[in-house]
Parts: structure tokens; sequence; C-alpha cells
């Protein structure tokens, strides 16, 4: 799908439970008042980023954040690996690209303001065999064009001198790819917002968003309503349904991403993040591991179709979240033509050892009694009709309501730039 037909994709879960009652964050301008800004919805690092930015660039604006759980960051924001990229993947040209650049730099000045450490780890992307240099060319030509910094092609000798664990014919190596708390990055952000002047009403779960010809309403918990001259929707797994019309050709599917945890002494040798060369027909990484700010190391996550939006237990059910995804054209249709990969995906959910056999071939002393059930995250992953997964940012506009329907990774090393982009678009002339 053409990078000019997409618009864009976020990340961050807005969820409907909670009640009004709640609200253990509120504060900022007088309550009194009629009409915000803007109200933001969406607590998670991207809407934090972008109330953050509004304030920022129009100080004394009256912005509201409204988040459905009790505290901000509380899903795709605080269930991820904390890799911070430097851009080796994605698209020249493509929002993803250009928000990444400008917004690592962006995340890597607010953690030095704010003194959130930053391990730069370094990724290595690991070719095993002739086969695969092609491909791994091809990311090469892609990444200087990104202008990753210090990007590097390695030999097998080069590779072992940096992750001397790691088997590959050839590699490429990102010394400035780093690992942080994004859940820290959010908390901070939160508090910056209320310091500037902002609210966040948490426990305060959206039921609708609507366009009117004077602003725009977002109702809540129990009727409540708050009113704006513009919203920015950051909706994550739930963006799809706030958006109505807006997204009428996309829907979101729930991925569940587990990881396992890599015990000592294995994990003591891997120094920075192992990754494969990508399959280019889909956006998942496939194996690969994850030495994280805490000194952990995370194998992980896979891609498996969850049948929640928002439980993080293996294999739960809700039974709308399952319809929504069985009852749409477009997943039977990319379900079909990737069957062997969502086999693969499944038996890696299941099995240490089927987890351990593929990582092997990067790492060959990984064994299965290394791997330990870790967390696992949910994806929020927007797809079309055709069952084509929807690669980059993906934004739309409903009169005076900006919708966030599409935010993989990297959004959350990109949200400082996002937010910048969708301050800037709420100055933009409504139809």
């Amino acid at each position: 799908m053409p990078v000019a037909s997409l618009s864009w994709h976020l990340l961050d879960t807005i969820r409907f439970m909670a009640n009004e009652s709640s609200n253990p964050m509120s504060t900022g301008y007088p309550p009194d008042h009629d009409v915000d800004d803007v109200v933001v919805v969406g607590g998670g690092i991207i809407g934090l980023a972008t109330a953050w930015q509004l304030l920022r660039q129009r100080p004394g604006s009256l912005v509201t954040i409204v988040e459905a759980e009790a505290d901000v960051a509380s899903h795709q924001t605080s269930h991820n690996s904390g890799v911070l990229h430097a851009g080796v993947y994605y698209a020249p040209g493509s929002l993803k690209a250009v928000l990444c650049a400008r917004g690592r730099a962006l995340m890597e000045q607010f953690c030095l303001d704010h003194d959130i450490p930053i391990d730069f780890t370094g990724k290595l992307v690991v070719a095993v065999s002739d086969a695969e240099l092609p491909g791994l060319a091809r990311l090469f030509e892609r990444s200087t064009q990104n202008g990753v910094p210090g990007l590097r092609r390695l030999d097998r000798s080069e590779l072992r001198q940096i992750e001397p664990a790691v088997e590959g014919v050839a590699a490429i190596h990102s010394p400035r790819t780093g690992v942080l708390d994004f859940a820290e990055v959010a908390r901070q952000l939160a508090e910056e917002v209320v310091v500037l002047g902002g609210t966040l009403l948490t426990s305060w779960p959206v039921r609708s968003v609507q366009s009117t010809a004077e602003g725009c309403i977002v109702t809540g918990p129990g009727g409540a309503v708050r009113r704006g001259r513009q919203a920015v929707v950051c909706a994550g797994l739930q963006a799809d349904r706030l958006a109505g019309d807006a997204a009428k050709d996309v829907r979101i599917l729930p991925f569940r991403g587990s990881w396992y945890r890599v015990s000592q002494p294995l994990a003591d040798r891997i120094r920075g993040s192992i990754y494969p060369v990508p399959d280019p027909s889909l956006p998942f990484l496939g194996v690969h591991l994850t030495r994280r700010v805490n000194g952990e190391v995370w194998a992980g996550p896979n891609a498996f179709l969850a049948f929640s939006r928002r439980t993080y237990k293996p294999w739960a059910v809700s039974p709308r979240d399952s319809l929504s995804s069985l009852g749409y054209p477009g997943f039977w249709r990319f379900a079909v033509a990737n069957l062997g990969t969502a086999w693969t995906e499944f038996s890696h959910d299941v099995s240490a050892r089927a987890y351990a056999n593929s990582l092997r071939q990067y790492v060959p002393d990984v064994r299965a009694s290394d791997l330990h059930r870790g967390p696992m995250g949910i994806r929020a992953q927007a797809m079309d009709a055709r069952g084509h997964l929807i690669d980059d940012f993906l934004i739309r506009r409903d009169g005076n309501v900006l919708h966030v329907l599409n935010a993989p990774s990297p959004a959350a090393t990109s949200s400082f730039a996002i937010g910048e982009f969708l301050a800037e678009k709420i100055d933009e002339e409504t139809p």
C-alpha cells in the first residue's frame, strides 16, 4: 500500500471500564470552563506527548487528557521491549522513518533533562546464511537513506567481536539503538502536563467522540461530557471503535506478544539487541533478543492473534473482541495467506523448546531450559478489508477530530515527534 494512501498509526490503549467517581489525577485550570481548546483521548505515551507539545507550543491553552484506566501508560506504553529505535527498518520518506529520526532526538533530550536512563546497547541484525545477504544489503541501504547514526556492515569475525555468543555470516550494527523505560517517560510527561496547566482525568472511559459544527463532544462514564474545540484520539486498541466512519475501511486486530526471560549464565553473554533479517512481507520481526535497561534479557515477543484487546492473560477471550476479529473478512484473507507463519508463531507461544530451536540459529548455545515464561503485551495493528496490515502510521481527520488509527513500532520512540505532528495538524483548517 503506498505511503501516501496511509496517513499513520499509533499506539496506547483506551478501554471501557472504571467509573467517573475514581479520579485520582485531576488538576489544572478551573473546572467551570465550558469548552476545552483540545481534548486528548488516551493517556498512553502518544496522548501524553501530544498534550505536552500542545501546552508548550500554546501556553495557557485549555487541554484535557481523558484516560480510561486508573493510571497513565497502562497498556502498550508499559508492555513493550523498551527499545529506542534508530530507524533501521522503515521505508525512506515514510512517516515512520521521518518521525522516528525526529522522535529519537527529542526522546533522548527529554530523558537527559529528566534523568531517565538510556542504555545504548546497540542492535545487531544478523544474516545466518548466504541466502539472507541480499536482504541484509537492502536493509543496510534503507538504513543509510534514513540516516541511522554509526551504522556498519560486519563480517563473521567482526560480529563475533560485538556479540561473542552469536553466529552468522554477516550483520549490520546500529550502535545508537538503545533501551529505556517508556512507562517512566509517560509518568514524567503526565506530571509536566499538569505543571503546564493541563488537566488529566483518569478512570474516565470514553464512550464516543463526535465532531460538531462548533467543535466536538467527548462522552464518558455515566454520560459525562467534555466539550472541545478540537479533539485528538490516541485510543490504541480501541481506535477503530471511537473513529466511526473514519475507520470504516480498517479494523484494529489485536496481536498478543509473549516474551521469555533468558536466565543466567546465557543472559550474561548477550550484550545488546540481536535481530534477524526481517521478512519484508510481514511487520513482525521474528525471533530476537533484547537486553533491557534493567539488565534483564528477553527473547521475543512473538505475534499471535489475541482474543481480548485488554486482558493480559494467555488465551483470554472477550466475545466482543473475538467477534470483531473473526467476523472481519480481511482477517481471513490474511490468515489464509499466512498459515505457515501463524503455525510458527503459535508454536513459539506454547513451547519454549520451539522458540529455542528457532533462536539457536543465531545463538547456538541457547536451550529451552534457558527460557522462562515472561510478560505479555497486546499490539494494536490496523488491517484493511483485503487482509493487508497497514505498515505506516495512519491518522485521519473527521471534522474537528483527529483519529490516530495505526501506531505500530516505532511509535514509542517517535512519540514526541508524533505529538509535535498532531499539534501542528490541530492548526490546519477543518473541512
